[in-house]
């Protein structure tokens, strides 16, 4: 039988090479260069710096919908109600610039009393707090609608008793474009301009 090692040995020296592989191989490698580490800081940047943007925008928009959802909701129910009960629409202010709140801002401000038309609409607010300013323009077959009514959304009244809700907002923060949102009683669908400006 020819001469065995024994297995000991044999294991030991395996592992005392292994080592030796490893340290020589750790050695080799001394991690990631300075320059490496900046080109990953750099497209990191970079790509957050496009996204950013991007993620405030679409956090506007929503806010601005869910907001404006609400209120014209709401405004729509009570106009109808209103109309039923009197033969005819209420609005809320003596034109289209006239909002309540009365300036739109990108942050939520707490409403306070309601206007005295907003009382007679029996109206609730939606929420505590609103950004945008809000009013209803109201009119009979013979009347004319506002300015940004007719230029901004096409909109003409029709030959019977009619009602829209305008909605003007800053939800950017600059008050050179703003935001509209515009409903009407004929078409419940809700129209923007300057979205999420």
């Amino acid at each position: 039988m020819p001469d065995r090692l024994p297995v000991r040995y044999l294991i030991a020296r395996t592992f005392a090479s292994d080592i030796r592989a490893m340290t020589r191989k750790r050695n080799q490698q001394s991690g990631f260069t300075l320059l490496e580490l900046m080109v990953v800081v750099t497209l990191i940047s970079v790509l957050a710096a496009i996204a950013l943007p991007s993620f405030t925008s679409e956090s506007r928009k929503s806010k601005g919908d869910s907001e404006v959802a609400a209120f014209f909701g709401e405004l729509a129910v009570r106009e109808e109600q209103y109309g039923v009960e009197n033969g005819k629409y209420l609005s809320t202010s003596s034109g289209e610039s006239v909002t309540f709140p009365v300036t739109a801002t990108p942050a939520a401000q707490t409403l306070g009393t309601l206007p005295a038309t907003w009382q007679t609409l029996k109206a609730r607010t939606p929420e505590s707090s609103a950004r945008c300013g809000y009013v209803v323009v109201a009119g009979t077959k013979t009347d004319s609608a506002g300015t940004i009514a007719t230029t901004s959304f096409s909109y003409t009244p029709p030959a019977k008793n009619w009602f829209y809700i305008l909605a003007h907002c800053d939800l950017d923060g600059n008050t050179a474009v703003d935001s509209y949102y515009f409903m009407s009683n004929d078409d419940a669908a809700i129209k923007k301009i300057n979205y999420g400006r």
